[in-house]
């Protein structure tokens, strides 16, 4: 879409009366992406087994096309440390190789951790390139059958933006808000490995981290065309940085909302409080700033899960 456009169309959406400051910028920043098919993460390394012990063979379950992993390996459990105060109905908590956080009983089970293998160069698809990083993928997670599996991602921050230019710029990006820029959704960082951009940002929160450095969450979609705004594939995005800058930080946890369809297809009914879909010209940016607006206005416990027990999984995760 033209730059021209954007602005236009922000330029009659700021005519609107009570509109909110950071909603009209999420507007400005919309633009859909034509990249390629595939998301994708890398491929698998098998664990050492002093640190993890192998215990079989995962399959995607997806239609994205991350790879396939060889080797799975279940996360070391601590049972020392209580569950910290502000995760209510207990959890599970997670350490490993220094990175420690707990998974909220009320959002999954909790997580098997896979090593990815580092991907120097491809040229067919750029966006995999990167260093050797965790994988934790969260078991028994209270939604199923979504379209991104609910994982979270540690990567060597430094390594990463020394081998890809768009891990690169999103690490900028996310700087530039932990030290005091204002989140735009044209400026937020988005997934490094997607091959799709985000139709919007809702939900916008800083989260700081207990031991330093911080980050910040949304609920956003991604897509390679003008989609409709579903259940399907909404999910609660997570992008930090410790404040020494050793470790990034990536989370996609599937996330639905009381106002929206449950999947992408025309038949789709459209719940009470939710937007149709303009017939005569498809999703556009008015529908996607009422979207918008419609999901800054749901409180976090609406959600499902709760944005407050996602939250407490970043709030409480610790790098050393």
């Amino acid at each position: 879409m033209q730059e021209r456009v954007v602005v236009e169309a922000f330029a009659r959406l700021s005519k609107w009366k009570g509109m909110k400051k950071q909603t009209l910028f999420v507007i400005l920043g919309l633009v859909i992406g034509t990249w390629g098919c595939s998301f994708s993460a890398g491929t698998i390394a098998t664990p050492t087994p002093t640190v993890v012990d192998e215990v079989g063979t995962v399959v995607a379950a997806t239609l994205q096309a991350f790879a396939a992993p060889t080797n799975t390996a279940e996360v070391p459990v601590s049972t020392e440390s209580p569950t910290p105060t502000g995760i209510q109905d207990g959890g599970t908590s997670i350490s490993h190789k220094g990175i420690s956080f707990v998974v909220p009983s009320n959002v999954a089970g909790g997580a098997i951790m896979e090593t990815m293998t580092a991907v120097e160069s491809n040229s067919d698809a750029p966006w995999d390139v990167a260093p050797t990083h965790l994988r934790f993928t969260l078991t028994n997670y209270q939604l199923q059958g979504k379209f991104h599996e609910p994982r979270i991602f540690v990567y060597p921050a430094g390594e990463y933006e020394q081998m890809n230019p768009n891990a690169a710029e999103q690490i900028d990006r996310l700087r530039k808000i932990l030290t005091g820029a204002t989140p735009m959704h044209e400026t937020l960082p988005i997934v490094p490995f997607f091959n799709a951009t985000p139709v919007l940002s809702a939900q916008i929160k800083i989260i700081a981290f207990p031991n330093g450095g911080g980050g910040i969450r949304l609920l956003t979609q991604y897509a390679q065309y003008a989609a409709p705004v579903n259940n399907r594939e909404l999910f609660y995005h997570f992008q930090g940085l410790t404040s020494d800058g050793k470790y990034y930080i990536v989370g996609i946890l599937p996330v639905t909302a009381p106002i929206l369809p449950e999947d992408e297809k025309p038949e789709a009914a459209v719940p009470e409080g939710g937007f149709p879909i303009p017939t005569a010209v498809g999703p556009n940016q008015v529908y996607y700033f009422s979207v918008t607006e419609a999901l800054n206005t749901l409180s976090p416990d609406a959600f499902m899960p709760s944005l407050e027990a996602l939250d407490a999984i970043f709030e409480f995760m610790t790098m050393t």
